[in-house]
């Protein structure tokens, strides 16, 4: 009787606090405190906790999620926790410590997990778990059976366990099915979940009996995840971590970062410092790719490239006015001719004469494929036997951070500009100002589409769209002639004005 009264008095405790169930289970405490909690509600930065002692101690910031835990189950605070948090602050692990918890400490518990992408969900949270399912004693962890997109508790494997789902927009029940008194809902890189997923399970979400925590870098500046930390902040605990005050995060990290974006970026401030994108200058959720001070320091001619030199060509024909030669070498870019509509052979010729006046070589000639710019490419194969580079800007880019080509040649663009690249003075380089951008739900980068800016009464950004595909690397998104061919067959007028267009 005493042996019983001792293991329901230690599952009470466990089922009021997660820390004691993670201390006694994993032997891990808290990072100490060591500032005074008197008339302060809530202690958030790093500077009130002391030295961290890796495989003894939970990081301040996990312990702060973890807490905010105990409060909702406590009744103190709402259920509902959203955190939006840097790389690297140890979010994965602390959500796989409380699915342990929770399925230990309620019978036939049921937690809905879910993530953007199968990687995310599978290779990271799912593997992660596994990982704290092993350090285990064993008697804890043979009471669970892990599968491939469940955790099942072995007593009652079809009534209580954890559930791994992936949120995409055409099955949006990641979140639906779940019948328990004790639910938990998880969004892992809740940023990119889709608000469908949401709005299948509002019912679930709202219920306030429901524990639910979202944990994301804060990628998007719409959405669900945004709403938790703006519109409907009221209602959710709610935190934002940096990975400068992390003390797992790896030494560099965030100098590397900032090197490659800046740490005036986007990419910095939700990378890095766990804080949304800037909202300046936004427009119906999509961002500048480029700001006025991207193109004001622009630069009197000065005459010939230094070698190597690159040239871009955006062919007039459907759908454009204009046909727009744009040359650069690594530290200057200039408008080198426009030309209103005229024949195939005109526009080649043109090119040649161009190409050769500036020493620029035929590979590092970059000719948007659709449309006229395939019949420039053949004509000059076929006339002067010159191999040029037609680009498909809709294909598949260098970097899969990007949805296509035509959003990589600009974010090449982009970067070039704020390193140092000029522009030579020209009034047509205010076209770059409207060239917009934002992240896919996979958290890919595209541009707006032609289409859209069209709708938007914006004129088609000729020179911009040539001096951008000067960023496209060798051989990507190189056409052959067979295919170019292929293309021109088969479509008609009103297709290749849709072709033309879309990108």
């Amino acid at each position: 009787m005493k042996l019983k009264n001792e293991i329901l008095e230690r599952l009470k405790k466990w089922r009021e606090s997660p820390f004691a169930f993670i201390e006694d289970i994993w032997g891990l405490i808290p990072q100490p405190l060591i500032c005074s909690e008197t008339g302060v509600e809530h202690i958030h930065g790093v500077r009130c906790y002391g030295e961290f002692i890796k495989g003894k101690h939970l990081t301040w910031q996990q312990v702060q999620i973890i807490e905010a835990v105990e409060k909702a189950i406590k009744g103190e605070d709402f259920k509902r926790i959203s955190v939006a948090s840097g790389h690297g602050t140890g979010k994965t692990s602390s959500l796989s410590l409380l699915i342990f918890w929770f399925l230990f400490t309620r019978k036939n518990a049921q937690i809905g997990c879910t993530a953007p992408s199968s990687a995310q969900m599978f290779d990271v949270l799912w593997k992660e778990a596994e990982i704290w399912r092993k350090r285990m004693p064993k008697d804890f962890a043979d009471l669970f059976i892990w599968q491939s997109s469940y955790i099942r508790v072995a007593e009652s494997p079809e009534t209580w366990f954890a559930r791994a789902r992936t949120g995409r927009k055409e099955a949006p029940e990641a979140f639906s099915g779940l019948h328990s008194t004790h639910l938990f809902l998880i969004g892992d890189e809740s940023s990119a979940i889709p608000d469908e997923i949401y709005r299948s399970a509002e019912g679930s979400l709202t219920n306030k009996d429901t524990l639910v925590i979202l944990i994301s870098n804060p990628t998007r500046l719409e959405g669900y995840f945004y709403a938790t930390h703006h519109e409907d902040k009221n209602n959710w605990q709610r935190f934002q971590f940096s990975s400068i005050d992390s003390p797992i995060v790896e030494g560099g990290f965030s100098e590397r970062i900032g090197a490659k974006f800046g740490r005036d970026s986007n990419e910095y401030k939700f990378m890095v410092l766990g804080q949304f994108p800037s909202s300046e200058g936004m427009i119906d959720g999509w961002l500048p790719m480029f700001d006025k001070k991207d193109i004001n320091d622009q630069v009197a001619d000065i005459g010939s490239f230094v070698r190597p030199a690159f040239m871009g060509v955006d062919p007039s024909g459907l759908g454009r006015n204009l046909t727009a030669w744009v040359g650069r070498d690594a530290f200057k870019m200039k408008v080198l001719a426009l030309e209103k509509k005229s024949t195939t052979v005109g526009m080649a010729e043109k090119t040649i004469t161009i190409a050769g006046h500036y020493e620029i070589k035929p590979e590092n000639v970059k000719i948007d494929s659709f449309g006229a710019g395939s019949d420039i490419s053949q004509e000059i194969a076929l006339g002067v036997n010159e191999r040029v580079h037609p680009v498909n800007v809709g294909g598949k880019p260098l970097s899969d951070r990007f949805l296509n080509i035509r959003a990589e040649m600009y974010w090449n663009f982009r970067e070039w500009l704020k390193k140092g690249g000029k522009l030579v003075r020209n009034d047509c380089w205010n076209q770059l100002l409207t060239i917009f951008y934002k992240r896919t739900l996979s958290g890919k980068i595209q541009v707006m589409s032609k289409e859209e800016m069209m709708k938007r009464g914006w004129d088609s950004p000729n020179e911009a769209d040539a001096g951008a595909l000067t960023f496209v690397a060798a051989n990507i998104g190189r056409e052959s002639m067979s295919q170019i061919l292929g293309i021109e067959r088969s479509l008609s007028d009103e297709e290749m004005v849709k072709m033309t267009d879309i990108y």
